[in-house]
């Protein structure tokens, strides 16, 4: 199973969240300047369509948007 099928990204004017919608809940959050957010937003669609769910949130729970200037 694809990370795309478990998690969705939330993209809002300064932030990224990443909801499980098995629970329903956020699970990863980061505000960003606009750069930041339009990068990692690139980056997690990649990711979602490619890794594992386990492997998505292994890869991201250490993300920072600083990694995204």
């Amino acid at each position: 199973m694809k990370a795309r099928a478990r998690y969705e990204v939330l993209v809002e004017r300064d932030s990224i969240e990443v909801v499980d919608l098995d629970q329903g809940e956020g699970i990863l959050f980061w505000d960003c300047t606009p750069r930041q957010r339009r990068r990692m937003h690139e980056a997690l669609i990649r990711d979602l369509d490619r890794l594992s769910p386990q492997d998505f949130l292994y890869e991201w729970a250490v993300a920072e948007p600083s990694q995204f200037d």
